[in-house]
């Protein structure tokens, strides 16, 4: 990816499959799928680092101590 290329500037998809390290042709696919969001002026597509980076911190799983608080919480809830 060029370094030189301001923070907010969009992202070609190549630049974009490797910023999320995923091949080209699936990156294309999930676009067309409507799973990741992208641009298409003038018919080439273009993504935002936000948006890539959103999509590859998607579906977080809790640790332990975080379910356990919110059980415990949960059950505590009415005990005041």
């Amino acid at each position: 990816m060029d370094k030189m290329k301001p923070e907010g500037a969009p992202l070609t998809a190549p630049e974009a499959a490797a910023f999320v390290g995923l091949k080209i042709s699936y990156l294309y696919k999930l676009a067309m799928l409507g799973k990741i969001p992208y641009y298409k002026p003038r018919g080439k597509l273009y993504f935002m680092r936000a948006d890539l980076e959103a999509f590859a911190l998607r579906d977080r799983r809790a640790a332990d101590y975080e379910t356990d608080a919110a059980a415990e919480a949960f059950v505590n809830r009415g005990r005041a």
